[in-house]
């Protein structure tokens, strides 16, 4: 009993780390629906669809006449993956499921068989209590995980996590000839970097500000030939600071730069004087005016 009670206690702190690691608001994947199946489901169900990230493009389309709606399959490295519910009024019989490539919108750009569906019969009640269970799921999760070899960001929901007061390097792969036409800011930077590259690949460096607590944050994109306030471009995820120098000397920084409590008393009496003399000089011309006309 004493050893385990020393396992479950020596478990715990890990346990409570995961709990903390997974995002409260992703619902737990459904039953894979893997390529050429054919699963029998019931209206409410929800289905994972996951596939090589060398065998589809990116925000492909998984659709179906069962389905709520569509689901755009996300990149979750090793993965891109999608999740999509059942319809509670899907009657039953057996519907294709199919996955349209990101960029096939023309009529003679068939879309691909995947899967197959074969709804079960449900009654009313059962009906009733998926449209209850349906209203209360989360919204899909947009955050995707990348491989860590590829360049941030790779998309507008690419989260990578960096420590506060950091370096780090900003790439575009998407504006080609844009050399300093785009500037980019966000609460977690220091400053506002600027995308510069002569060929396809545009980059910028930054520090991260040590200020802001840990958490996820925006970074908008200014384009140069626009007005109006920035484009939500990429997501970073703060976390803090390592021990050493970098956020000491933004502190360094920010002292130097206020004022000290001797300043400011300076200051302040440096006013008071002034006014004082202000106010002798008034009354001095008040008294001047009063012998004159006397």
């Amino acid at each position: 009993m004493t050893r385990l009670r020393r396992t479950a206690w020596a478990t715990l702190p890990l346990l409570l780390s995961f709990a903390a690691a997974v995002p409260a608001s992703a619902s737990p994947p459904g039953p894979s629906l893997p390529f050429g199946s054919v699963r029998s489901v019931h209206p409410g169900d929800t289905l994972t669809v996951d596939s090589a990230a060398s065998d589809t493009t990116y925000l492909a389309t998984i659709a179906s006449p069962a389905f709520v709606k569509a689901g755009k399959l996300r990149m979750m490295h090793p993965v891109l993956t999608t999740t999509v519910t059942i319809a509670c009024d899907a009657r039953p019989g057996t519907y294709p499921v199919t996955r349209r490539d990101a960029g096939d919108v023309g009529p003679d750009e068939h879309p691909f068989r995947w899967a197959r569906v074969r709804v079960e019969p449900a009654d009313e009640a059962a009906r009733s209590a998926c449209r209850s269970k349906v209203g209360k799921l989360p919204p899909p999760r947009l955050e995707e995980r990348w491989a860590p070899d590829r360049t941030w960001p790779q998309s507008a929901w690419d989260v990578r996590t960096f420590r506060a007061g950091s370096r780090i390097t900003i790439t575009d792969n998407d504006d080609e000839g844009s050399d300093g036409d785009i500037t980019l800011t966000s609460r977690a930077f220091t400053g506002r970097p600027v995308l510069r590259g002569a060929k396809a690949v545009l980059t910028a460096t930054t520090t991260l500000t040590c200020d802001p607590a840990p958490g996820l944050y925006v970074v908008y994109r200014h384009d140069v030939d626009r007005t109006g306030p920035g484009k939500p471009w990429a997501r970073l995820r703060i976390a803090p600071a390592a021990p050493g120098r970098a956020c000491a000397d933004q502190q360094a920084a920010k002292d130097s730069a206020a004022p000290s409590r001797t300043d400011l008393v300076a200051w302040a009496a440096g006013g008071l004087l002034l006014a004082a003399a202000a106010g002798a000089g008034l009354l001095r011309w008040a008294d001047s005016r009063r012998a004159r006309s006397a």
